[in-house]
């Protein structure tokens, strides 16, 4: 090849990988996804389940409080993703806070010390038991996601144990609840938690396949880049401020 040509393709070669080059340095951040159920007194103390998953309000922001005088940047799942995948640079200690499960004192207790704290949170949702019983409205839903500070994911249609499913019904827990929620929020639903952390191979691949980006269960760890099946660090209500420190 004549030396001049051997120059325009190198240089062709140059601009490419200018280009192309991610403009954010590979991430090699490790980001703790904390796992939240009931914000609130457990009003029955023989449900010792619920006594385990709750954190009292006054827990709850003084574990807030401790993020916040500590340098941590609570997250949404997309601003994670866009780390993990070189599109966004990571802010200073990356944490992501998120509730499971839809449950009426997000919007009542958890949502207000949220606010006060100016910190963004993830509410999973079961998206066909929105506006009865002990869940938040859709009209609680809209108002909250107004606000910008928290993103609604999937958890599901029905919170049914996904790996007991098959077929149509399977399809419809994933697909149908992404919709419904797409649909009320008007933004795009990219993350599912699988109802109480159970997926198989065969439930993460459809999970990819009706348009997820990620998935998360409840194993312990950090994350440290993009899955269908990330771990979760749970806080329980009898965790001290010392141990929820240790966990981060």
């Amino acid at each position: 090849m004549p030396k001049f040509l051997a120059l325009i393709v190198l240089s062709f070669l140059l601009i490419l990988t200018i280009k192309y080059t991610p403009t954010v340095e590979a991430s090699n951040v490790k980001v703790p996804i904390l796992m939240y159920h009931y914000i609130g007194n457990n009003p029955n103390p023989k449900d010792t389940m619920r006594d385990s998953l709750s954190v009292t309000p006054a827990k709850f922001e003084q574990q807030l409080t401790y993020l916040s005088q500590n340098g941590y940047t609570p997250i949404s799942l997309d601003t994670l993703y866009g780390i993990f995948n070189n599109q966004t640079a990571a802010p200073p200690k990356p944490i992501v806070l998120t509730f499971d499960d839809g449950y009426i004192d997000f919007y009542t207790t958890a949502y207000p010390i949220l606010k006060k704290y100016n910190m963004k949170a993830v509410s999973f949702i079961p998206t066909s038991l929105m506006n009865q019983g002990y869940y938040m409205s859709w009209a609680q839903v809209k108002e909250i996601a107004s606000s910008g500070l928290v993103t609604f994911e999937s958890i599901a249609l029905t919170h049914t144990n996904l790996a007991s499913l098959s077929g149509a019904r399977l399809l419809s827990e994933l697909k149908d609840s992404k919709n419904i929620l797409q649909s009320q929020t008007g933004y795009p639903v990219n993350f599912i938690a699988y109802p109480y952390g159970i997926s198989t191979v065969n439930i993460q691949n459809l999970t990819r396949q009706v348009g997820y980006v990620g998935g998360l269960g409840t194993w312990y760890g950090k994350a440290s880049g993009p899955g269908i099946n990330l771990p979760r660090i749970r806080i329980t209500g009898q965790m001290d401020l010392k141990d929820f420190a240790s966990r981060l």
